[in-house]
C-alpha cells in the first residue's frame, strides 16, 4: 500500500496491485503499470488532510494505462472537478465505479475514450455532473449499454459522445431531461444499435452533425420528448441502411437541419410530418 499524497485527491488513500516492476520507491511507473486504482475515505488519513482536501484532479489523470483493469472512485466524494483525458487508452479497464462521484460536475475531454475493453458504466452516482467535454467513451468498442438514469443535472456534452462503440446495442435516456446541448457524432458509427428512445430527452434544443451516422442497424428513432429540438446538423440519420421510416410530428420546432439528412438510407420509405 502507497499513499501519495502529491499525485491523487488528498482526503483519499490509493492503494496498488501491480506488477513486480512497480515499488513505492519509484511511483512514476504507477500509470503504465498499475493494474487496480482504489481511494477509500480513512478515517485517520481524512482527519490529517482536512485543511488541504482538493476537489480537483488535473489532466490525463491516469491515462494509458494499459494495464489499470478497475478503478474504485467510492472515496472520491469530494471530487467535483477532473480535467481532460482522465482514463484515456486504457485498453484493459473493464469497470468504473462511480458510486463515490457524488459531487463530480465536470469533466474535461477525452473521458474514457479508447478504453476498448470497458463493457459498462454505471452513471447512477453522477448525480451532479452538469458538463462533459468532447470524446466522452469515443472507440470504446465492448461497450454494450449506457444507463443514463442517474445524470439527471447533464446539461451539455461536447463532440463525439459514444461514437463507435461498435457493440453498443441500447442507450437509456430517461434521466437527461435537463440535457440542452450535444455536439458533432453523437453515436456515430454504433453499428449494433438498432433503436433510440428519446422521450426523457425533453429540454435538448440542439445536436450537432453525424448524429446516427452509419448505424446501420437502426430501425426506429422514436423522437416523442423532442418538442424543443430546433437544430441538428448535417448527416443525420445518414447511412442507416435499416431505417424505414420516421416520424415527425413530435419536431414541432425544429427549423434547421444541415446536409444529407437521411441519405443512403436505402430502405426508407416513408417520413411522417
Amino acid at each position: 500500500m502507497w499513499d501519495n499524497r502529491s499525485r491523487f485527491a488528498p482526503g483519499c488513500r490509493f492503494f496498488r496491485i501491480t506488477k513486480s516492476d512497480v515499488s513505492a520507491s519509484n511511483p512514476q511507473n504507477v500509470s503504465s503499470s498499475a493494474e487496480i486504482l482504489a481511494f477509500s475515505n480513512d478515517a485517520d488519513i481524512e482527519n490529517e488532510l482536512v485543511a488541504d482536501r482538493h476537489s480537483m484532479v488535473g489532466d490525463c489523470w491516469p491515462a494509458d494505462a494499459i494495464r489499470l483493469l478497475a478503478l474504485d472512485c467510492s472515496g472520491l466524494t469530494q471530487l467535483s472537478t477532473v480535467g481532460h483525458s482522465w482514463l484515456s487508452g486504457c485498453s484493459k479497464l473493464t469497470a468504473l465505479d462511480c458510486a463515490g462521484l457524488t459531487q463530480l460536475a465536470a469533466v474535461g475531454d477525452g473521458w474514457l475514450s479508447s478504453c476498448s475493453s470497458l463493457t459498462t458504466l454505471d452513471c447512477t452516482g453522477l448525480t451532479q455532473l452538469a458538463v462533459v467535454g468532447d470524446r466522452w467513451l469515443f472507440g470504446c468498442s465492448s461497450l454494450t449499454a449506457l444507463d443514463c438514469s442517474g445524470l439527471t443535472q447533464l446539461a451539455t456534452v461536447g463532440h463525439s459522445w459514444l461514437f463507435g462503440c461498435i457493440s453498443l446495442t441500447g442507450l437509456e435516456c430517461t434521466g437527461l431531461e435537463r440535457l440542452s446541448t450535444i455536439g458533432d457524432c453523437w453515436l456515430s458509427g454504433c453499428t449494433r444499435l438498432t433503436a433510440l428512445d428519446c422521450t426523457g430527452l425533453t429540454r435538448l434544443t440542439a445536436v450537432g452533425g453525424g448524429w446516427l451516422f452509419g448505424c446501420t442497424s437502426v430501425t426506429a428513432l422514436d423522437c416523442t420528448g423532442l418538442a424543443r429540438l430546433t437544430a441538428v446538423g448535417g448527416w443525420w440519420l445518414s447511412g442507416c441502411t435499416s431505417l424505414t421510416a420516421l416520424d415527425c410530428t413530435e419536431l414541432t420546432q425544429l427549423s434547421a437541419v444541415g446536409h444529407s439528412w437521411l441519405s443512403e438510407c436505402v430502405r426508407f420509405t416513408a417520413i411522417v410530418t
